[in-house]
């Protein structure tokens, strides 16, 4: 255990020493945890301004619409200010002069007399986001008054609207607000476990690849200090540099949680700093295998630069069970909680939701890392003992 001690306070100090690549990794998670705050107050920006526009009149240029007076009055009626345009519209909206227009034939009244369907023709810009919300109330109120016009030519000829309408669907939403509100935060796990595995990849390459490129291994490993010892006290020196870079990302997590107005979305998120404490200590774990692969991979490097290269693939490690989880949100089963990285998201999903948990799941996602990370360590020192890897023949 001195042995290892003094590897660790070695590492640690030059760590500390590197003021410019510590002062990059702490701003990492300052920059994620930006990021959530940027995404949440777009969220908002976008809900205000979508509440603003339906606040104020819709203006709906109409070409013909005397061809069609009763929908021009339902449409008034439901707040849209209907302004008369010419035949030119289309070429308007083309040229940005007009958001959008309606525009209704000129046969439009004698085919509604005769009970006969009329096409009405909707032109606008697809690229011009500023007008989908508009644009949508206005087709729902123009179906709504389609579906009444067709329900009241039912009725004039004594059938009942109800033939043409078997069935009627009325939506019953189960989700909790606290999962309602996930919907926001749906991209935080995803931060969170990145972070764990990047925050001392640099660090990491420099204690291992590092070694190789200035050609000290040899030097080091004919000191009393066994290949384990001296694993053991680089890889001791990489996990505190993570779990530094964690606790300042679960404080920060905490304070945009307490001052961010999730209210303002409609949306209730209950995550308390007792949640993030649990939180923290799923992503220890979660470091503790990206540490030790961290080395396993540096190890196989001939130089600093080959093993962030190498590094840098290995965060699409994590990703692949977090996008699977992400686009397969319903999909769940027990063995999920056995897979590597797997575990820790669903189980991070799971305290910030507010669901239930137990000492168990807890204790899963540590044996699975505890296991992994021994064997990932135990396979890196295996490696200092071969001569291609201390000389860097390979």
């Amino acid at each position: 255990m001195h042995k290892i001690w003094v590897v660790f306070t070695k590492e640690w100090r030059d760590a500390w020493r590197d003021k410019k690549s510590l002062r990059m990794t702490l701003l990492m998670p300052v920059y994620f945890v930006g990021v959530f705050v940027a995404s949440v107050l777009f969220a908002l920006h976008m809900g205000n301004q979508a509440r603003a526009t339906t606040s104020e009149p819709i203006k709906l240029s109409v070409v013909g619409a005397e061809q069609l007076p009763a929908l021009m009055d339902w449409l008034r009626e439901r707040g849209v200010d209907v302004q008369p345009v010419g035949d030119d519209a289309y070429q308007q909206v083309e040229q940005a002069k007009l958001d959008y227009a309606l525009i209704i034939p000129k046969d439009a009244a004698e085919k509604f007399a005769t009970g006969e369907s009329v096409e009405l023709a909707l032109v606008f810009d697809m690229t011009n986001s500023k007008v989908h919300g508009s644009l949508g109330f206005v087709r729902q109120q123009i179906w709504n008054w389609n579906g009444r016009m067709g329900s009241l030519r039912l009725l004039a000829r004594g059938i009942s609207p109800a033939i043409v309408n078997p069935v009627s669907v009325r939506d019953l939403n189960v989700a909790s607000d606290e999962k309602m509100g996930f919907f926001v935060m749906l991209s935080l796990p995803t931060l969170l476990i990145l972070t764990a595995f990047m925050s001392s990849v640099g660090f990491t390459a420099d204690m291992v690849a590092g070694e190789r490129e200035r050609r000290s291994l040899e030097s080091l490993l004919i000191t009393p200090v066994t290949s384990s010892s001296l694993v053991l006290g680089k890889w001791l020196s990489a996990f505190s540099i993570t779990l530094l870079v964690l606790v300042v990302e679960v404080f920060l997590f905490a304070l945009a949680f307490h001052f961010l107005p999730f209210n303002e979305l409609g949306l209730r998120v209950n995550v308390t700093p007792l949640d993030l404490l649990a939180v923290l200590l799923v992503l220890v774990s979660v470091g503790f295998i990206a540490t030790g692969l961290q080395f396993l991979i540096s190890i196989f490097a001939r130089s600093f630069k080959d093993a962030q290269t190498y590094m840098g693939l290995m965060v699409f490690i994590p990703m692949v069970p977090l996008f699977y989880s992400m686009f397969n949100p319903s999909v769940y089963a027990d063995w999920f909680r056995w897979v590597p990285i797997l575990g820790q998201q669903v189980l991070i999903k799971d305290l910030l939701l507010g669901a239930q948990t137990n000492l168990w799941q807890f204790s899963q996602v540590w044996l699975v890392a505890l296991v992994l990370g021994a064997v990932l360590l135990w396979f890196t020192a295996r490696q200092l003992r071969k001569p291609g890897i201390v000389y860097g023949a390979t």
